[in-house]
């Protein structure tokens, strides 16, 4: 008889409708270390999203969503505005999460988000306070919380009659050193019943996303083919720098046990 070849499994959870798989040491899988993704269990809450191929380096991706402000020039028809270049971010560390903030107030709503205020009944005209909380989580999740509310209400904290708002959801699988899945989708708690709502934002959102895949297919290109090139890092891509950091310490870390055996 001939015996099957070995073949290497794999800690695998199902949770929140991803399947979450731990591809380090088994014994060191622990469900506690998920995110927490509490709206994807609250019917409160609706979620649209999907999926893409991207050929380029997971950390390229990080580097996009902890750095926002290139929605202004990537994204200039749909959520990019001029105050994106004009009001600083601010980035901060809990542990091993990067988040990185801007407020934006007395502003006018970007075209995706007066859409969002239209489905939500509120007036797409009116001078709003905008957010966006981008939270990174390793290994290569990317949570932004995003939204308007109507100016001087309160901004993120103003009351849910008179914003409209968002959890953006980022899960990167890196494939090989030059591609990734690319999970992505938006929850929301307003009007959640409302299918034909969470399809046009869907659609919407995928159109921003293919705009991102282009210009970082485009960066992984220019990176194969001028390898000796650095990266540059700006003022604006602190959260992405430390990220890659927090990133490059646990790698360490778990190499570390591997060379101790060998």
């Amino acid at each position: 008889m001939r015996g099957f070849p070995p073949v290497k499994t794999y800690p695998v959870i199902e949770r929140y409708g991803f399947v979450w798989v731990w591809p380090g040491d088994a014994a060191q899988a622990d469900p506690a270390k998920l995110p927490d993704l509490a709206w994807a269990e609250d019917p409160a809450w609706a979620f649209g999203g999907g999926m893409f191929h991207v050929k380029c380096d997971y950390r390229l991706m990080i580097d996009n969503l902890m750095d926002l402000t290139h929605e202004k020039y990537v994204h200039a028809t749909s959520i990019g505005q001029q105050e994106l270049d004009e009001v600083p971010a601010h980035t901060s560390a809990e542990g091993d999460v990067v988040i990185t903030r801007r407020d934006m107030t007395g502003v006018k709503a970007p075209p995706f988000w007066q859409a969002a205020m239209r489905g939500n009944g509120l007036d797409a005209e009116a001078t709003v306070d905008r957010w966006q909380r981008c939270r990174f989580v390793p290994p290569s999740s990317v949570f932004i919380d995003v939204g308007v509310a109507l100016a001087g209400q309160g901004g993120f904290d103003a009351p849910a009659a008179v914003k409209t708002s968002g959890i953006v959801i980022d899960l990167i699988t890196p494939e090989t050193e030059t591609s990734i899945w690319y999970f992505w989708g938006l929850a929301r708690n307003f009007r959640p019943e409302d299918k034909a709502l969470t399809a046009s934002i869907r659609e919407a959102q995928g159109k921003v996303f293919m705009e991102d895949l282009e210009m970082l297919e485009s960066q992984q290109r220019n990176l194969l083919a001028r390898p000796e090139r650095k990266l540059l890092s700006l003022n604006t891509d602190l959260g992405g720098v430390q990220a890659r950091r927090i990133v490059e310490r646990l790698v360490e870390q778990e190499r570390a046990p591997a060379a101790s055996a060998a």
